[in-house]
């Protein structure tokens, strides 16, 4: 068995030590983000939230503000996939699929970076990765769960998908500025929806 020697020991702390610091500035961006709004984020901001004394540690961990908000929205997109993947692999993949995206704890997040988009053409590009990659997730499994039915909708998966997503994102936008007007209909609406595909699936 090969021996660890101090040097390799050394360097196995500071690589921890490295992470646990990049972690923490990830951490207090998104933080400092819902907070205050991605555009009051400064760099000072991020060490003090993070409890680091030189902002300019920074910049040697991601060298610049742009790439920071780069990790802050991966890390965030490929939490939200994983968390997709259950949704749509559960026995009720329509109705867990309306609760996520009716879910109000994610649409800040959303919006943020939707504003950062206009700005940011790194962040933009990013934004229709995942969400391309989202949308392909929720339109097999929506596909999968009609067939395995014996379902024959009067739309397709990708345009309930689409529907879906827009509506719940819609009225997320509107609640956070006091607008619910029609909200409960939707909402009416779509509980007749799921129901009826629920009882689909039951009697498959």
């Amino acid at each position: 068995m090969s021996e660890i020697t101090p040097s390799r020991a050394r360097r196995k702390t500071s690589l921890a030590a490295s992470t646990v610091t990049r972690d923490a500035l990830i951490d207090a961006t998104e933080q400092l983000i819902r907070e205050e709004g991605y555009a009051a984020v400064t760099a000072r901001k991020i060490a003090e939230k993070a409890s680091i004394k030189s902002h300019q540690i920074i910049y040697y961990y991601f060298g610049t503000h742009e790439e920071l908000l780069l990790e802050v929205f991966r890390r965030r997109a490929e939490g939200t996939l994983k968390t997709l993947d259950s949704a749509l692999n559960s026995s009720n993949p329509l109705r867990s699929l309306w609760e996520y995206y009716s879910d109000p704890n994610g649409s800040w997040f959303a919006m943020e970076f939707m504003a950062v988009a206009n700005h940011l053409e790194s962040i933009r590009a990013e934004i229709a990765r995942y969400g391309a990659e989202f949308r392909k997730l929720e339109i097999e499994a929506i596909s999968r769960h009609f067939a395995g039915r014996g379902l024959h909708e009067t739309v397709t998966p990708a345009v309930l998908s689409l529907a879906m997503a827009s509506l719940a994102r819609v009225m997320g936008r509107e609640a956070t500025l006091g607008l619910t007007v029609g909200h409960d209909e939707v909402e009416a609406f779509m509980e007749t929806y799921l129901r009826q595909f629920d009882a689909g699936r039951a009697n498959s």
